[in-house]
């Protein structure tokens, strides 16, 4: 047997100790300290093999971000769509797009800030004066404009690949035009077991029938008889409910008026506030009426509901809703030109900012990235 105070036995358990210590710091920590290695303090990432610097970070985020910039703990949000944006100067660069030397010039000889109020002319003297209060060299300022002007570019042409059927248009102005309102009933369970509470009451004849029938969940009498009462009421309860759900929804598909199906349900009647086709109902006091805006029954049937005709029930974990239409106020004549060029470059922006957030995404998942700035 080795003595456990032996100063080899000693020396051999932290060297296997400090062994697995190792593996345990390559595995989790290592990783991203090798690929940071080489990297200079100038450099904040590496994005496909790209070098990006610390001075056109810090530019970024003081032009783009303002008040955000004096917050450290932004800089880690702020480097991402940084980093995005490199991202997508590569993929234009990928896709053929690039900006002429001669279109960079005309493009700073029109900068107001360059040029002479007298004379309309670049004026060197005010040149300097610009670069000397943005802090940058006469280089830097032609990389950024030719940067800004690819991205322009690319993001046009983005544009112009979205095309936006006219039946969408016209769609949008009817529903953002349209002004519907519902009336709606609620019988919350607590309510239905109250309103039943005699149908519901469960006598002791009827628990000790219980008992006898199943005798196999029977273990001790005394205490099991809450149990099989509280089993017995409930199952009371869901035949009622069961029962109210199947005269509404027979009401509703027969074409039934809401007051037959309210006189049924008995719940609590109230009107939502008015709202747009593709809205959400409220109440009286702006909430939400999530239960029935989220319903497939509201979803799919309202338009073929007739006004004060009843829906199906909708069932939701805190009881039953059904509801009616009161108001169908649909424009459904041609939007005019300005209303039709208005809602056309509002969903082609919708539909383009979804399409380049799943472009932007595809590129970050491919790309390789090494990032070398602390945000802590």
């Amino acid at each position: 047997m080795f003595d456990s105070k032996s100063p080899l036995l000693k020396v051999v358990s932290y060297t296997i100790t400090g062994f697995f210590v190792l593996i345990i710091v390559i595995s989790f920590g290592m990783p991203d300290f090798i690929s940071r290695m080489g990297l200079d303090q100038s450099v904040v990432a590496v994005v496909n093999g790209e070098k990006v610097g610390r001075v056109d970070f810090a530019r970024y985020r003081d032009n783009r971000f303002g008040a955000m910039r004096a917050d450290p703990k932004m800089d880690g949000m702020i480097l991402n769509e940084y980093i995005n944006h490199v991202l997508m100067l590569q993929h234009a660069h990928e896709e053929g797009f690039y900006v002429t030397d001669e279109s960079l010039k005309e493009s700073i000889l029109q900068m107001p800030a360059l040029r002479d109020p007298e004379t309309g002319r670049v004026n060197a003297e005010r040149l300097n004066y610009f670069l000397e209060r943005v802090n940058i060299s006469f280089n830097d300022l032609q990389k950024i404009i030719r940067k800004d002007m690819l991205r322009e570019r690319f993001i046009k042409a983005f544009r112009m690949g979205v095309a936006i059927p006219s039946e969408e248009v016209k769609a949008e102005y009817v529903a953002k035009n349209s002004r519907i309102q519902i009336k709606y009933s609620f019988l919350s369970l607590m309510d239905m077991q109250n309103m039943y509470r005699a149908q519901t009451e469960v006598t002791d004849g009827d628990i000790a029938a219980e008992m006898a029938k199943n005798k196999e969940e029977v273990k001790d009498p005394k205490t099991d008889r809450e149990r099989i009462r509280k089993k017995i009421e409930s199952a009371k309860i869901s035949s009622i409910k069961k029962n109210t759900i199947e005269k509404v929804n027979e009401i509703a598909i027969r074409g039934g008026s809401f007051d037959e199906a309210q006189a049924v349900l008995k719940g609590r009647v109230a009107v939502s506030k008015v709202f747009p086709i593709g809205g959400k109902p409220t109440d009286a006091k702006g909430q939400p009426i999530s239960s029935i805006a989220n319903s497939k029954i509201f979803l799919e049937d309202f338009m073929e509901i007739g006004v004060n005709r009843s829906s199906r029930a909708i069932i939701a974990e805190s009881g039953i809703y059904i509801f009616t239409p009161v108001m169908k106020n649909l424009r459904n004549e041609t939007p005019s030109e300005k209303d039709y060029n208005a809602i056309a470059d509002n969903l082609r922006e919708e539909s383009m900012r979804m399409i380049a957030k799943n472009v932007m995404e595809k590129l970050y998942e491919k790309a390789k990235i090494i990032k070398n700035l602390k945000t802590d």
